[in-house]
């Protein structure tokens, strides 16, 4: 897998045109701490709110970030802030966006999640799902003639929200075969027959269930038995089946191939489907084998969905790169900041926690995975032995620092590890800044140290209740008592 992801890295970068139904994706944290007196509800107290891009955008965002030169046709409103909100993260995703059609009749489709604890708690979708204009069809096309280039990748994404219609479809195909393009839809049905001569056609298993029962195939056949019939009756020249835990699988008139799912902590499905495109794309476009397409795919799949949001994943990512449990430990402040200005050039959300972690116990290897959950990178400041001393008395620490932060660093979910000599881990926090501060305890919000420091610069703070009966100090008294 290196050696394939260091050629990628290493080839002049192809054009894509990415057409579809682009969607901005809304997320609003907060905490629940009591039930509604109007209804059998919960309140949510709103603490954060941050946006990603959804649908084709997704999908744009997704392939410039592993090095296609991108541009994508769509629709959007002409005048709601959705639309203004998704063509400005496009242009910070350095996504060309000259095939984005404004349209007065539509509105920009966002959906909003309101989350707990990175836990969904509802979902608020505005959309207009109807058939475009005929004024705005018409302006799709022209961008479409006017973008598509010979022998470029071209990726329909179908949301079915109207952009991907019959009529699109069979223009996209007809100017394919003209410049030796390749065609690729992640499909939408019910309407399955409008994909008829692409290329390529990448369902996910309901979609592909779907597609055996509209052209009634018999249901207790195998995938590959459907598949195939599929693949002529489409003209496809293979059908990608997305299986979820259970991988990929490619099925043509003559080959099939299940690629198995790389297994990863799943935080958040959103998006997978469009990173798993995404990667498909790019193995298609550098004539890569296809059992090493799905490889990609399947390896990028199981990082995005690793992250809360849709998230784009780099090709460095797809390199596994372990660091032994002695690099996470940083000696100095400084030498960690300069490498988590590293990962945020990336975009990566730092997420930062503090404790005495004396003796390890499942309580913190719980708050541990649920820190790591809200952010990408894990850092773990841990009290100095000193600092301890003064917090706990003269008989603490059990474990010097030095044994501590060894078995901190031997934890997979922590990324980095560093100490603070202070009482309290304030000047830490004001010095690294994170992306979100991670307490556990029952704890009020705004009382907890560093608070003020990380919401003022957007960042946010979250609490993780302790696991009930867990602590240090019942397991020191419980030795003891033997």
């Amino acid at each position: 897998m290196k050696k394939i992801i260091n050629q990628l890295k290493a080839v002049t970068a192809k054009d894509i045109l990415i057409i579809g139904d682009m969607m901005l994706d809304e997320y609003v944290f907060g905490a629940v701490n009591r039930i509604s007196p109007e209804a059998p509800v919960p309140v949510v107290k709103e603490e954060s709110r941050s946006w990603s891009l959804g649908g084709a955008a997704n999908v744009a965002a997704n392939c410039k970030h592993i090095g296609f030169n991108v541009n994508i046709v769509g629709v959007i409103g002409e005048t709601d802030r959705s639309g203004t909100l998704l063509m400005s993260m496009l242009k910070q995703s350095n996504v060309a966006f000259n095939g984005v059609v404004k349209s007065l009749g539509r509105v920009t489709t966002c959906k909003r999640r309101i989350m707990e604890k990175n836990h969904q708690l509802l979902r608020l979708d505005t959309e207009s799902d109807g058939a475009i204009s005929k004024q705005d069809f018409d302006e799709l096309i022209l961008r479409i003639d006017t973008l598509l280039k010979p022998g470029m990748i071209i990726l329909l994404s179908d949301y079915a929200k109207g952009v991907v219609n019959k009529d699109l479809v069979m223009h996209v195909i007809s100017k394919a075969r003209l410049n030796n393009c390749i065609v690729m839809v992640d499909p939408k049905g019910p309407d399955f027959l409008k994909y008829r001569g692409v290329d390529y056609l990448k369902p996910n298993f309901k979609e592909f269930s779907q597609m055996v029962r509209f052209f009634g195939l018999h249901e207790e056949a195998t995938l590959v038995e459907n598949g195939k019939l599929i693949c002529e009756k489409l003209d496809l020249k293979g059908l990608i089946v997305t299986l979820g835990d259970k991988g990929i699988h490619f099925v043509s008139q003559d080959r099939d191939i299940l690629c198995p799912a790389v297994k990863h902590e799943v935080y958040d499905i959103t998006g997978a489907g469009d990173t798993v495109f995404a990667f498909l794309a790019l193995g298609i476009a550098h004539n890569l084998d296809m059992g090493d397409c799905l490889r990609l795919a399947n390896k990028a799949a199981s990082i995005a969905i690793s992250h809360v949001k849709t998230y784009a994943v780099s090709l460095d990512e797809l390199i596994d790169r372990h660091l032994e449990p002695s690099e996470k430990v940083f000696h100095d402040w400084a030498s960690l900041k300069i490498e988590l200005d590293w990962q945020r050039l990336d975009r990566k959300k730092v997420v930062l926690t503090n404790g005495c972690f004396d003796i390890m116990h499942s309580g913190h290897i719980y708050t541990l995975k649920e820190a790591k959950k809200c952010g990408d990178i894990l850092v773990v400041a841990l009290n100095t032995d000193a600092s301890i001393k003064r917090l706990k008395g003269p008989s603490r620490p059990i474990n010097d620092l030095a044994e501590r932060s060894a078995m901190m660093a031997a934890i997979g979910v922590v990324d980095f590890v560093v100490s603070f000599d202070q009482d309290t881990p304030q000047a830490l926090i004001e010095y690294l800044r994170p992306d979100v501060l991670v307490k556990g305890g029952d704890y009020i919000a705004e009382k907890i140290v560093g608070y003020d420091i990380v919401t003022s610069y957007g960042g946010r703070v979250e609490i993780i209740d302790f696991v009930p009966g867990r602590s240090t100090t019942n397991l020191i008294a419980a030795i003891n008592k033997k």
